[in-house]
């Protein structure tokens, strides 16, 4: 048996933590990126989720794709800076995680749209343009061939994706590198269909038919919207499913605040994520590092489950007795309430 696995969480929420502005006018619109310029700042955020238990971490390159849009102002030049910052962090992580039991580092692919800088991954609609495919191959190609000539590391995670185009692309990109092995991580509205509209099934079963393709994720998902997928997908049966998704489009979308029901907290349904395959769990935007914390203390639990003498069977009674291991956590109980 596997354990299950801790992801990592918002990478934007970590860095301000350590007083990045993503909003800083020197930083628009290449986000969380340029925080790679500062090699200690990187460390402590790194170190910051190994720390916590973190077993499954992401670079730092989602964003690196907003250097592509040779619109920006002095794009040449700043490429080739950021090429190196590109490749100094992911080295700084891989040589962090040899310090750490268990860990394996992802190379972190963000969607096409991170080219557009416009949070038009949560639509789609730029893979409806001429030429949008043949722009999209350019895109990963570009990415993938810094992972492989300026890199060490060989598993990658594609985020974000909410096109079934978008994903094949991907998916054809991929089988170019051969070295390369990845998860394919999408994100998606309700009724299990990607934001772009496409019912899950035909590019789920697409993955599963490549021997690169470890698994498939659910990222940036409002957490109401998770379970129809691993529905959808559960008969394709892949070793591996990633579940890292917001804190609620409700929160996200909208300017105020206000707008999000405290209620709906985004981890109160990781009982049926875990009976419908999910294999590691962790955070999208606005996930931070005391929600990943507590995470940590849930995935522990259900890894003592799973390899306690009982074939992995999830009993609630178990979790009444384990409850006293872990109440140094805040919320481990508020957590747990869904396996009562």
């Amino acid at each position: 048996m596997k354990k299950y696995r801790l992801l990592d969480g918002s990478m934007s929420e970590q860095l301000k933590q350590f007083g990045y502005n993503c909003n800083d006018i020197n930083n628009k619109p290449h986000w969380t990126f340029p925080a790679n310029s500062d090699q200690s700042l990187m460390e402590k955020v790194y170190r910051s989720f190994l720390d916590i238990g973190v077993n499954n971490i992401t670079t730092n390159t989602y964003h690196f794709g907003s250097i592509l849009d040779k619109n920006l102002s002095g794009q040449e030049e700043k490429c080739k800076l950021y090429e190196k910052y590109f490749e100094d962090t992911c080295s700084l992580l891989c040589n962090l995680a040899q310090q750490y039991d268990d860990v394996q580092v992802w190379g972190s692919v963000g969607t096409f749209a991170t080219k557009f800088h416009d949070c038009s991954e949560y639509n789609g609609k730029y893979m409806d343009n001429a030429g949008a495919e043949e722009s999209a191959y350019e895109y990963y190609k570009t990415i993938l061939t810094l992972f492989q000539e300026r890199t060490t590391i060989r598993n990658l995670i594609f985020e974000t994706i909410p096109s079934q185009l978008e994903g094949e692309v991907a998916l054809k990109v991929l089988k170019e590198f051969k070295e390369m092995k990845a998860v394919i991580s999408f994100t998606f509205m309700e009724n299990a269909c990607l934001r772009h509209g496409e019912h899950v099934a035909d590019i789920a079963k697409k993955l599963k038919e490549s021997e690169q393709i470890i698994g498939m994720g659910i990222n940036c998902t409002d957490p109401k919207n998770v379970l129809p997928v691993l529905e959808a997908i559960k008969n394709c049966e892949f070793s591996d499913i990633f579940v890292y998704p917001n804190l609620g489009d409700a929160f996200f979308m909208v300017a105020e605040k206000g707008d999000f029901d405290d209620s709906d907290n985004y981890d109160h349904r990781l009982r049926s994520w875990i009976e419908h395959g999910a294999t590691a769990l962790g955070g999208c935007c606005g996930i931070d590092l005391d929600m990943i914390q507590d995470l940590r203390s849930c995935v522990d639990i259900l890894n003592d489950i799973l390899f306690a003498d009982n074939n992995g069977k999830i009993e609630s009674s178990q979790f009444e007795v384990l409850r006293e291991s872990y109440s140094e956590h805040e919320n481990t109980n508020t957590l747990l309430q869904i396996y009562s």
